[in-house]
C-alpha cells in the first residue's frame, strides 16, 4: 500500500495494476488533504491507512480504475 502525496506515473500504477489484479488498481483519496492510497486488495484497507494517517471518513473518496477503460469509475 502506498500513500502518494505529489503525483504518481502512469507507468507506476500500470505496474501495480499488473502485481495485484493485471487490469486494476483500487484506491481511496482524501479530498481535504489531497492524498492518494492506492495498491491494496482491498478499499477498506487502503481507508484504514489513511484514517491512521490523520484523514476524516468524511473527505474519503473511493476509486477503481480499470485499464482498459478511460479514467476513473466510482
Amino acid at each position: 500500500m502506498k500513500i502518494v502525496e505529489d503525483s504518481i506515473s502512469f507507468d507506476e500504477i500500470k505496474q501495480m495494476a499488473a502485481d495485484l489484479f493485471g487490469d486494476m488498481v483500487k484506491a481511496v483519496v482524501d479530498v481535504d488533504m489531497e492524498l492518494l492510497a492506492l495498491d491494496a486488495e482491498l478499499h477498506a484497507d487502503l481507508e484504514a491507512l489513511l484514517l491512521e494517517d490523520g484523514s476524516k471518513q468524511k473527505n474519503l473518496w473511493v476509486l477503481t480504475s480499470i485499464r482498459n477503460f478511460p479514467g476513473w469509475l466510482y
